[in-house]
């Protein structure tokens, strides 16, 4: 890299978290998007390469890097430009945050080339005009806990969002399944129901405080009882192969409870240490492939990995 170029690294991330959707997210140590950007005496963002998408993603301002990029530039008020290369190190589709990552290396590479003159929450909004190009929707479960690292809760929407820190039990750890399949998040929120029963918005409301308080209480018990999700998972878990008979086998190998990262097709099922987690991961995979659903990976992660930064 040359000294006129600064890259970032912006980790994966699991979203909703059970009963959290679109306001509990936590950080993965991998894997992640990076994001190389340079100074140049044009105006505005050029995307000049992606690597690692097979040549699916836009080379162009549909791509959130490039549309995190541009906020940047004009929240910063400079008038030259900065050429891009996005390095995905992660799969699209995935219920990652494949998006959000690409967006968020985007802005912290071109904040710190300029440097570093914007806020947090400046930062933050800059990467949701990237979720909002990707996906329809700026929700910050993904780029919040990708930015800012950790386990995070979001507040608000557009303007008014902002992120509270939870905290995380010590050594909770989480297992993850990638199916090899594909599952656009666009799609995915269009199958969610228009409406929820008062009964089920109620138990998810319960849910969520009672996460969050497992959290601040490190009790696994608590937390197990929590990860239910009553609104979004039920619309989109029968569009995951294998998922029941995933959960199940994360479970029965010692899982504290399990559900859909983001909109899937990637399972989760945290963990009492890594040890523990990475039977999790093995049975996942097991179960998965036996019932021939197709290939899949199969990984562990600390819980609130740290979040994106500037690397050599």
């Amino acid at each position: 890299m040359s000294a006129g170029e600064i890259r970032a690294f912006a980790p994966a991330t699991v979203a909703n978290v059970g009963c959290g959707f679109d306001v509990l997210g936590f950080a993965l140590e991998a894997p992640g998007d990076t994001v190389v950007a340079r100074r140049t005496d044009g105006r505005g963002v050029t995307l000049v390469d992606v690597r690692g998408d097979g040549g699916v993603l836009p080379r162009d301002e549909r791509n959130t890097a490039f549309v995190a990029a541009a906020a940047v530039l004009q929240s910063a008020g400079v008038e030259h430009g900065v050429a891009l290369t996005l390095e995905k190190g992660m799969p699209l589709a995935s219920g990652l945050g494949s998006s959000a990552a690409s967006a968020v290396a985007a802005v912290v590479a071109v904040d710190a080339l300029l440097g570093s003159r914007l806020s947090f929450a400046e930062r933050l909004r800059c990467a949701l005009e990237g979720e909002r190009a990707a996906v329809g929707t700026p929700h910050a479960d993904n780029a919040g806990a990708s930015l800012a690292g950790g386990f995070v809760l979001v507040r608000g929407s557009g303007q008014d969002t902002s992120l509270l820190s939870l905290p995380v039990p010590e050594n909770l750890t989480c297992a993850m399944l990638h199916p090899h399949v594909e599952i656009s998040t666009r799609d995915a929120r269009q199958a969610l129901p228009t409406s929820v029963a008062l009964s089920d918005a109620v138990t998810q409301w319960g849910n969520v405080g009672a996460l969050v308080t497992a959290l601040h209480r490190s009790d696994h018990a608590l937390l197990a009882s929590a990860l239910v999700d009553r609104v979004a998972e039920p619309a989109r878990a029968p569009r995951v192969p294998g998922f029941i008979e995933t959960c199940a086998a994360a479970r029965e190998a010692g899982a504290l409870g399990s559900g859909l990262s983001g909109s899937g097709p990637s399972i989760f099922a945290l963990c009492d240490g890594r040890e523990r987690a990475e039977e999790v991961a093995r049975a996942m995979r097991a179960a998965f492939e036996r019932g021939g659903h197709g290939a899949a990976n199969a990984w562990v992660s600390p819980v609130g990995a740290p979040g994106a930064r500037v690397i050599p």
